[in-house]
């Protein structure tokens, strides 16, 4: 348990995190604009469950203080899962929720940043992963990284309200509409990370597991900001 919070908390540090956010030139197209946006309240990440199916709640951690002032968010929950017994247990969440992109600074896109801090992309596609209420599936991104004799494995995607997407560029397709039409611009990340000690194929089972377990909390958390 102890090398696998190791490997979980290397792959989050360095420029890693930066993935929080979307681009630079959809942040600076809403900034051009300058639209006032509705108030939202922030949804209450801190109530997902501590439980979801066999992971339990192992600890809850901070961003370090550089990276919560890069980033900005307006909630975050950074924590760590584990099985009791078995493979493929431990699983660190990351939710990142933006209110407006407007007010945050959005650098970098993931697939530019995933690569920080000495991990290496071995593999990476888009897949569609069925979940509760969606059985036509979510699409996610999908990685497996290597450092040195480690290997770990991310899901994520992005997520509000209204819309789910993986891919980046579908941000410019999604949010600026959104704030045109809606007055609104947030936006939420959701990543899992395992560390890849066995069988890759047992461990994205699992992690797709793991996702479809806090799906549901996530939905009803983001429709509080609505």
């Amino acid at each position: 348990m102890l090398k696998e919070t190791g490997l979980l908390r290397s792959a989050l540090t360095g420029s890693f995190l930066a993935a929080a956010l979307i681009l630079v030139g959809q942040v600076a197209a809403m900034h051009m604009l300058s639209l006032p946006e509705r108030e939202l309240p922030t949804p209450p990440l801190g109530n997902l469950p501590v439980q979801l199916g066999p992971w339990k709640l192992q600890d809850e951690q901070a961003l370090e203080p550089g990276v919560l002032a890069y980033l900005r968010p307006d909630s975050y929950v950074l924590r760590n899962y584990s099985k009791a017994s078995g493979a493929n247990g431990a699983i660190n969440l990351f939710v990142a929720y933006f209110k407006s992109l407007q007010n945050s600074y959005g650098p970098h896109s993931p697939r530019v940043c995933l690569p920080g801090s000495g991990w290496l992309v071995r593999s990476s596609r888009i897949r569609p992963v069925p979940m509760p209420g969606r059985p036509e599936g979510i699409p996610v991104n999908e990685y497996v990284l290597e450092k040195n004799n480690d290997s770990i494995l991310v899901l994520y995607w992005y997520q509000n309200d209204r819309n789910i997407w993986a891919e980046e560029f579908k941000a410019k397709l999604v949010l600026l509409p959104d704030l045109i039409r809606y007055r609104r611009s947030d936006v939420s990340l959701v990543r899992l990370v395992a560390p890849l000690q066995g069988s890759e194929v047992e461990q994205l089972a699992a992690s797709q597991e793991f996702a479809r377990l806090i799906f549901p909390s996530l939905v009803a958390d983001l429709r509080e900001g609505d």
